[in-house]
């Protein structure tokens, strides 16, 4: 039917022609359903296989800012979670770390209910916090395949490639699927956008479709309640701000592109100087393109949801606080007023261009920075096949805008991480969909004939698929793998030596308690979460920020791994004293009869030298059964331990290098053993 009858009103082909679309519409939805539902299953079992394969230690943050504190939550504060500064400060909310209380509580039942034994327990508890993150890592992929879609259409080959950008990116890979919170944020920020109402966002028309409430519906989901939709997008962004309150730099930039515009003309000035003018432009900010009624809505319902979260937020922290506190102002507080983010050191002003977008986008840079460019400066003659309607240009201007202002604010801050920008990344990938699909889609369409060019493309392609597979299998499976394997040898030397099991003629009762100690760097192995057993008593060296101090008290602070690495010899001495040393067997005819008659005794277990647990205090530690430290640190340790009763009795592969020369070689573990042989070290990737 032409334009015309339509325009005109033919009664009879209108109807027919609404029915088909009506027909036609219903069938492309039953369609999508299975296809996202395929979807969404495949990233689920594909995060799940990620989560669980993964085997090297990133940030501690991934435990000490979620786990520990949900260990404690779960299992109460006699369970031996390290409760880090911050938590002690009421710097972070609890919300975080009440999830994974949640899974904690879940597997511990489980495993009651299916009666596991403390071994299969351990693996369970060790494993939940894993599936949970990996599925909001697969919500957090299909929803940018959808943002894919919201921006150039359904079934797009932009929308497709968006998806591919983020199931092949290495970034992804390495740390979606690990219990940081700014992993979750990336997850709440990316569905969220999905339900902004972009299309406020452009100017005001005649034809626009107006809903019962006065607000411009979306062409593509006329079926969609508008208040609704925005109502779930703010409890998500607000949300998101409770976690990261950097994260409210984001929906800053998205709700003024909703509530302003800058509006810039030129005028011509005349100068002093007879004959002389100069052309300079003008900025101003209006109130367009959001109507009067969709302000209103986007303002009210702003407050409306960020005050519900912030209560919910606020009743989450006085429960597991047990006082009434307020974690973000807190937070700006001991990071800003005090600088206490800077004792955690600092990097140049250009960090986030140099090294921040180069490790989130990897071997995809180029055409993510390409896709900023070009959204922000737009092609006066875009090819036919794209889709350069007013809506997509308007998403991926916000996008783009919001990718470069973000990290330029956060610039500003001494102490800067990759993970700080990690939420932008589903932003760079709908970015870099278009020049990647540009390049690469000639060079693998069927319908274009094959030529010398399109092969190189192909094999820049599988080359590109290549590194960025290589790069996922060695940070993930080989580099800094000793933190877990570490963990993983105690939780099996603790069922092994301490464990209680069936009673035996030739079994000892097994010791109440395993000592570990730790003579590394802070931080540098995951804690309870990972030891599981509450009678493995451990303690570490220490890395407390200089909380509440002047600025002369502040400048002469030493924390207390530096003074161990400053001296460990006399760190030693002063701290833990002399190590104990090993009773000598005397030798004699009859020492045969005397090791039958231990074993039938009941002695049969592997002996172990007796040592006190921690009291908990600084400084007062004393030594343990085990002792773990890298590689670096065995000349000092031999001489120190040398005539103690102190055997090598693990060690484990860590990396082929590392930027701190403290955590550079294997990590060994020395533990204080009668008899046995030690076990054979790994390899890199066992």
């Amino acid at each position: 039917m032409s334009q015309a009858s339509t325009k005109f009103g033919l009664d009879n082909s209108i109807y027919l022609d609404d029915n088909k679309g009506f027909r036609r519409r219903a069938i492309e939805r039953v369609k999508e359903v299975p296809v996202s539902q395929d979807i969404f299953l495949f990233l689920l079992a594909f995060r799940i296989l990620n989560a669980l394969s993964i085997k090297t230690f990133f940030q501690p943050d991934e435990f000490f800012q979620s786990l520990e504190p949900a260990w404690e939550i779960a299992f109460g504060a006699d369970s031996g979670a390290w409760i880090t500064w911050e938590w002690r400060n009421r710097l972070r909310s609890a919300i975080h770390p009440a999830i994974f209380a949640a899974v904690y509580m879940l597997s511990s039942g489980l495993s009651w209910v299916l009666h596991l034994s403390p071994t299969y327990r351990a693996d369970l508890l060790v494993a939940a916090p894993k599936v949970t993150q990996a599925i909001f890592a697969a919500v957090g992929d299909y929803y940018t395949w959808k943002l894919g879609e919201r921006v150039y259409g359904s079934g797009s080959n932009e929308a497709w490639a968006t998806l591919a950008l983020t199931v092949c990116s290495p970034w992804q890979w390495f740390c979606s699927t690990r219990t940081l919170s700014n992993c979750l944020e990336t997850t709440l920020t990316v569905v969220a956008l999905n339900l902004w109402p972009w299309h406020w966002s452009t100017d005001a028309e005649e034809d626009d479709e107006i809903d019962k409430d006065g607000l411009r519906t979306n062409e593509e989901q006329r079926d969609v309640d508008e208040v609704v939709n925005l109502r779930r997008c703010l409890l998500l962004a607000a949300l998101a701000c409770i976690l990261r309150p950097t994260n409210i730099l984001i929906w800053t930039c998205f709700a003024t592109f909703a509530l302003l515009r800058i509006t810039t003309h030129g005028k011509m000035l005349s100068l002093p100087w007879e004959g002389m003018q100069i052309w300079v432009h003008i900025s101003s900010l209006s109130f367009l393109p959001a109507t009067k009624q969709e302000r209103k809505v986007l303002l009210t319902q702003g407050c409306l949801c960020g005050s519900l979260m912030l209560m919910l937020s606020t009743l989450v922290d006085r429960l597991y606080y047990e006082q009434w506190t307020f974690p973000p102002f807190r937070f700006l507080y001991f990071n800003i007023a005090q600088s206490l983010a800077v004792f955690y050191g600092r990097n140049d002003w250009h960090y986030y261009l140099s090294q921040g977008y180069p490790l989130l986008l990897t071997t995809f840079l180029p055409f993510g920075l390409i896709g900023i460019w070009q959204s922000l400066f737009p092609l006066e003659h875009p090819p036919q096949y794209l889709n350069d309607s007013i809506s997509t240009q308007t998403i991926k201007y916000q996008l783009a805008t919001t990718a470069v202002l973000v990290p330029c604010v956060l610039s500003f801050i001494s102490h800067k991480e990759v993970r700080f920008v990690y939420p932008l990344l589903p932003l760079l990938h709908t970015l870099a969909a278009v020049p990647f699909t540009t390049f690469f889609l000639p060079g693998v369409s069927l319908a274009i004939p094959h030529s010398s060019q399109f092969t190189a493309k192909r094999l820049l392609l599988a080359l590109l698929l290549i590194v960025n597979i290589s790069i996922a299998i060695v940070t993930t499976t080989s580099h800094q793998t000793a933190p877990f394997s570490v963990m993983t040898y105690l939780r099996n030397q603790h069922t092994k030596h301490y464990l209680s099991q069936p009673p035996s003629e030739f079994l000892a009762p097994a010791p109440s308690t395993m000592t570990v100690g730790f003579l590394m760097p802070c931080h540098s192995t995951p804690w309870r979460s990972h030891l599981v057993h509450s009678s493995t008593k451990a303690w570490a060296l220490t890395c407390e920020p200089p909380v509440n101090m002047n600025a002369s008290a502040r400048a002469n602070y030493v924390d207390e791994a530096d003074r161990f690495y400053a001296d460990p010899k006399e760190f030693l001495a002063t701290t833990l004293g002399t190590p104990p040393t090993l009773q000598k067997a005397q030798a004699s005819w009859f020492s045969w009869f005397r090791t039958r008659k231990r074993l039938k005794n009941g002695s049969g277990r592997e002996e172990m030298i007796e040592a006190n647990a921690w009291d908990g205090r600084e400084g007062l530690k004393r030594w343990p059964e085990y002792v773990v430290f890298f590689e670096q640190m065995e000349p000092t340790m031999k001489e120190v331990l040398a005539g103690s009763g102190y055997r090598e009795c693990w060690r484990g592969w860590n990396s082929w290098g590392h930027d701190d020369w403290r955590r550079r070689g294997d990590m060994l573990v020395w533990c204080l053993r009668k008899q046995g042989n030690k076990e054979k070290r790994k390899g890199p990737l066992w």
